[in-house]
């Protein structure tokens, strides 16, 4: 266990949710699994405008083929992978943050419904919004196995939420989570990987972990625990971004890491 693993041989489907269960049925179900998996939460149309406007941006930088259509997110040939807290990359995402329709996205209604039924009070939506753009062929840079929390700090009662901006089948990288993980409480994060943000993981014995993941269309929603550990898979296509976005929520009154308080990649934070 002195490695992590990006991929693994099998995944087994997730166990899908429905958006108007009610509160007990969910709870009782992300107590026991530690996620819940919803199937077009959001409308497609919400989903694909934020798409867009990620995309008018990743356009005028100059990494979209122009023989395609914008939204196919067809990488330019020949442009070098961009990553993580590269200047042009940086450049690029803090643009995205500032797009009112990214920041706007976690609170919709359908988003701040589940959340609501899982926290049963006033939710706070964390103001680190977060989104990803991952290049195709960038394997080594897949975000390892983790737990939330090790980021987030601040109340364990915190929720995440990762929602693909777009079709997102499991070869374009999607996430994958390890059900009931939450139990094991807080893992020390040992393990160094060059995809994770900070460059630390949890070790993770891939004989005895079992993966949940699947493929995600425009609208689906995966929610989980801060302790759920999860992984991304690696964008295996040969030309097509990964655009994704992850947001956390948690009860108004609980403790906060100041972090969360700031944008993603915040100068006095990144």
């Amino acid at each position: 266990m002195n490695q992590i693993e990006t991929t693994a041989t099998e995944y087994v489907p997730f166990i899908e949710s429905v958006s108007n269960e009610d509160a007990e049925t969910l709870k009782a179900r992300m107590q026991e699994y530690g996620y819940l998996f919803f199937r077009q939460l959001i409308p497609a149309e919400v989903v694909l405008e934020v798409r867009r406007d990620v995309l008018n941006l990743i356009k005028a930088a100059g990494w979209l083929d122009p023989a395609h259509d914008m939204m196919e997110a067809v990488v330019l040939p020949g442009t070098e992978t961009k990553s993580e807290g590269q200047r042009e990359y940086m450049d690029v995402y803090r643009q995205v943050l500032r797009l009112p329709s990214f920041h706007n996205f976690p609170t919709h209604p359908a988003l701040m419904a589940i959340a609501t039924r899982l926290l049963e009070g006033e939710v706070l939506v964390h103001p680190r919004r977060i989104g990803r753009i991952t290049f195709p062929g960038s394997v080594k840079y897949t975000t390892p196995a983790h737990q939330d929390f090790f980021y987030i700090r601040g109340s364990v009662e915190t929720y995440s939420c990762w929602t693909p901006l777009g079709d997102c089948p499991m070869e374009l990288g999607g996430l994958a989570v390890w059900p009931g993980s939450h139990r094991q409480g807080f893992i020390e994060h040992s393990v160094q990987h060059p995809g994770a943000v900070g460059g630390k993981g949890v070790p993770v014995d891939e004989s005895q972990a079992i993966w949940h993941s699947g493929n995600f269309g425009c609208g689906d929603a995966l929610f989980f625990r801060s302790y759920t550990i999860h992984k991304a898979l690696p964008n295996l296509t040969p030309d097509r971004l990964r655009l994704s976005t992850d947001n956390r929520y948690q009860l108004n009154e609980d403790s906060i890491d100041p972090a969360a308080l700031r944008p993603h990649f915040d100068d006095s934070n990144t």
